[in-house]
């Protein structure tokens, strides 16, 4: 490596190193003050850094959200796809994919309720890449191979089901400034325990029509 590269290396890291640390600072103001409350002269406080070092790394606090919705993405994929290798079958991966989120998730509530209602008032679960339903559809693909999952199920729709089930678990525990309202990982394994099952007794469609209507959903026609 060369004088050069080492220079410019070692300056990247210093960046990075830099970057983490204004966003360490924001994250612990907005768990002890509260997002709205908290401002860029009071991070660069804590951070020990000038406001423009601030604005050199996150030009608004939005910003802070995204990359702690990136993180918290990259780290329940990563959970996601370390869980769905520990069992074969799919309900087993599945269940053990939402306890595993939920106990997490659980951890840090004051945090969670926060940041979670925050970010979704920037519209990025709307306008985010649904990555966990891409890795539950892919649990499903593979089970459907082994035979464990109905021929006329749609992997990606089953995939965005749960994700769906997770979103609005979660929403619904994160709702109320009170004590958690429910445990979390037991409302998501009960849940998805449930979509397994299903509700009704017979499906109040026709085959055929039921693929129609899911194609007309997802935009197959």
């Amino acid at each position: 490596m060369t004088p050069l590269n080492r220079t410019a290396g070692r300056r990247e890291r210093n960046r990075e190193l830099m970057r983490r640390r204004v966003y360490d600072a924001a994250i612990n103001l907005f768990a002890e003050k509260g997002y709205t409350a908290t401002s860029f002269d009071d991070i660069a406080a804590l951070a020990d850094v000038a406001r423009a070092t601030v604005f050199n790394h996150f030009k608004r606090k939005d910003e802070f959200l995204r990359a702690w919705g990136d993180e918290r993405r990259r780290r329940l994929d990563t959970i996601l796809i370390q869980e769905s290798t520990r069992t074969r079958d799919v309900a087993g991966q599945l269940l053990r994919c939402m306890r595993v989120l939920g106990e997490i998730t659980e951890r840090d509530r004051p945090l969670m309720r926060e940041l979670l209602t925050a970010w979704v008032r920037t519209g990025a679960p709307v306008l985010e890449e649904p990555y966990s339903a891409y890795i539950f559809a892919e649990i499903i693909t593979e089970g459907k191979a082994r035979g464990e999952v109905r021929p006329e199920v749609h992997p990606l729709t089953a995939g965005y089901m749960i994700r769906d089930i997770y979103l609005g678990t979660l929403y619904r525990w994160v709702g109320t400034k009170d004590e958690p309202p429910f445990s979390l990982p037991d409302a998501l394994s009960d849940a998805v325990r449930l979509a397994f099952g299903g509700i009704l007794t017979e499906s109040p469609l026709p085959q055929e029509s039921l693929d129609s209507s899911l194609d007309m959903l997802f935009g197959k026609t």
